[in-house]
């Protein structure tokens, strides 16, 4: 969390979730983790319902249809089981800023304006898909009004308080946007056509991808099981569905009060089942790719099948309006017969819903609730009793494998070794996709990658390790994890704690925060560097990967006579403040860990030369001084400021314009004297 907060994440667009985290970490503090858990996701359902039910033009059995729905669904039913939470938050939330902007249109004022800015905010708060999604809603929602509206005046007025709603959002969302905008590198820059391939929407029955799609299944990811593989008539239940919602659309188009909202649902319905689609199928690949190379950011639906939460959306409000169809003619039957029919009618109707993704109760099996093994608590333990700044290698090196502790029937889990384990934690952040090893754009990631390449052919991996602060490496028994059996051949490494499916090594090496050393070695490459470390000790050069400088001498860069590494006291006062001590070293290297920029870290002010290519190195100095994180300072922290000077300016606006009506309401309806 304090990585994200401080903008010293490697991940720039991480940037968007900080609130979130910052209020998840806040929580933490009063509520106990497994309880947090258990209210978003309780919340996820619940606000998901509470949304679209809002939304919903019409109470009662209407209204109650579109929650049941919107709620329970295959979209929602694979991403929960996937663990896709995150996607969640932002499917729950869209319906109430949808509302806001329609209300907005509506009625034309500055308090909905603020409203439609703030639930757009909250709407992308976990991740920018949520932006992308909304925005799109929002873009045929307006061009439908607009084209439904003659009036000069009334357009003029809706640019206007849109524009300013718009200008808004930007100020709220300035804490992220700056960041994003003026960072080197971000994960976006590294999703490629291969990824189109790999998180396309795959065939879940015989009917084809653009039924399965249309039907809120085609998740990419297999190995689930639906509804449809238990019930053999499924496609009769989305049928219905189908007919609810294309009932409804036609039912109002003769209504001026909501045709104009129901024209916009349905194009959202369209548009969103073509994006759905996207490179599964030769007719909606050509936009799709368009899209791609030319839209901004479009490039963050690599997983096309999030679409189908707008396509959702579309099916829940015109399947209510289908309903509502009935029940008004449930209210104009005079015999018995046809009113027992309707009521069966509207009956089948809400439990639709239920039957068309039933396993949602209980998820047919597939979760189980589970704690980490008692073995990787006792070697937390056992890693906290050491006092010292340290980082710790997880291998195997995965990003996504199998646990076999797991009660679920797909094992396959995100690493998550730095949730759980106190100190810091380098680990496989490798997407190992058919065609893409990694996007990793860390580069103490391709560091570790290269050593463990190199496994069997080193002795030395400790030493190799220890510019990285690593003083520990644990091994779980998952995966492929006899590939690291070279571990226990490692001169110095050794065996600290085996325990039942974990061992914890140590490694021998003297390792540090901060460490200062007297020579220079430029290398051409880190094979270079790997031939050196046979005959050196590593701990004791600054290594630059460049061309060897004219006029130096390399015995006197390559001097082996040095005295052993020496750690230089600080004292962390944040995240990105380090109080250093002075030393007589002529050179001080500075370790980050994985998930934080090596950028922008200064010495007194100066910049760094790179220690192997990526970890900050800088002239020492007698007198000591601060190492500082420059880009949250200069960046981060005037973004934070400007976002909270524009919340709070809203708020009190939107309360205290609240507060106002309230007292000429009541002035008005007083008597006269």
């Amino acid at each position: 969390f304090g990585y994200l907060l401080y903008g010293i994440s490697d991940r720039a667009e991480s940037a968007i979730a900080a609130p979130f985290h910052l209020l998840a970490w806040l929580v933490s503090r009063v509520v106990p983790l497994w309880l947090w858990q258990k209210i978003i996701l309780f919340l996820v359902f619940f606000l998901a319902g509470a949304g679209i039910h809002r939304l919903s033009p019409f109470k009662g059995a209407a209204s109650y249809f579109a929650g049941l729905l919107y709620m329970i669904n295959p979209f929602t039913y694979v991403r929960f089981l996937s663990g896709q939470w995150v996607i969640l938050v932002i499917y729950a939330l869209t319906p109430f800023a949808i509302k806001a902007f329609i209300d907005l249109l509506e009625t034309r004022n500055k308090r909905n304006a603020i409203k439609v800015a703030i639930f757009s905010t909250l709407v992308g708060v976990t991740w920018g898909h949520g932006f992308l999604l909304l925005f799109l809603a929002f873009f045929i929602i307006w061009v439908v009004w607009m084209v439904n509206r003659r009036k000069k005046t009334m357009i003029i007025d809706t640019v206007k308080y849109v524009g300013a709603s718009a200008a808004m959002f930007l100020a709220l969302n300035v804490y992220w946007l700056i960041p994003i905008l003026t960072a080197k590198g971000t994960i976006i820059e590294q999703i490629g056509r291969l990824d189109l391939l790999c998180f396309a929407p795959s065939p879940t029955s015989n009917l084809g991808i653009m039924f399965d799609t249309a039907s809120m299944y085609g998740f990419w990811r297999g190995g689930y099981i639906y509804t449809k593989d238990i019930l053999p008539f499924w496609w009769l239940l989305f049928a219905f569905l189908l007919f609810l919602a294309i009932y409804g659309f036609v039912s109002r188009l003769r209504d001026d009060k909501h045709r104009w909202i129901v024209i916009s649902f349905g194009v959202v319905g369209i548009v969103s089942f073509l994006l759905a689609v996207g490179s599964a199928s030769n007719l909606t690949r050509p936009l799709f790719e368009w899209l791609w190379g030319h839209l901004p950011f479009f490039q963050i639906f690599r997983d096309s099948h999030k679409f189908v939460a707008l396509l959702c959306l579309a099916y829940a409000y015109l399947g209510a309006l289908g309903v509502n169809e009935f029940v008004n003619g449930l209210r104009q039957k005079r015999k018995r017969l046809a009113k027992v029919g309707m009521i069966a009618l509207v009956a089948v109707a809400l439990l639709t819903p239920l039957a068309y993704s039933f396993t949602i109760f209980g998820f047919y099996g597939q979760l189980g609730v589970t704690d980490y093994p008692k073995e990787w608590h006792e070697v937390n333990e056992y890693l906290n009793q050491d006092k010292d700044d340290f980082t710790v290698l997880f291998l195997p090196w995965h990003e996504f494998m199998d646990y076999s502790w797991l009660p679920n029937s797909d094992k396959r889990l995100g690493n998550p070794a730095s949730g759980f384990f106190d100190k810091p934690i380098i680990k496989g952040d490798n997407i190992e996709m058919p065609g893409i090893y990694s996007q990793s754009i860390s580069p103490i990631s391709k560091y570790v990658e290269f050593l463990l390449s190199k496994g069997n052919e080193v002795s030395n991996l400790g030493e190799l390790l220890a510019p990285l602060n690593v003083r520990y490496v644990i091994l779980v028994d998952e995966a492929d994890y006899e590939a690291y059996d070279f571990l226990y051949k490692q001169e110095d490494l050794t065996v600290a704690l085996e325990k039942p499916r974990i061992t914890l090594f140590q490694n021998e090496q003297p390792t540090a925060k901060v460490y200062g050393v007297d020579s220079v070695v430029y290398i051409k490459s880190l094979e270079e560097y790997l031939e050196l470390s046979q005959a050196q000790e590593v701990m004791e050069h600054l290594y630059i990967i460049e061309t060897l400088p004219e006029n130096s001498s390399p015995d006197g860069l390559h001097s082996f006579e040095l005295p052993a590494t020496v750690s230089i006291s600080y004292v962390e006062n944040s995240p990105v403040k380090y109080q250093v001590e002075g030393t007589t070293h002529k050179y001080t290297i500075f370790t980050v860990p994985q998930n934080v920029n090596t950028n922008y870290w200064e010495y007194n002010g100066n910049k760094p030369v790179n220690h192997l290519g990526f970890m900050p190195a800088f002239t020492s100095s007698p007198d000591g001084g601060e190492i500082v994180y420059s880009r949250f300072y200069h960046v981060y922290l005037p973004s934070y400021i400007i976002s909270l000077i524009a919340i709070a300016f809203m708020l009190g606006y939107y309360f205290l314009a609240a507060s106002i009506k309230l007292f000429y309401a009541g002035e008005r309806g007083k008597p006269r004297q």
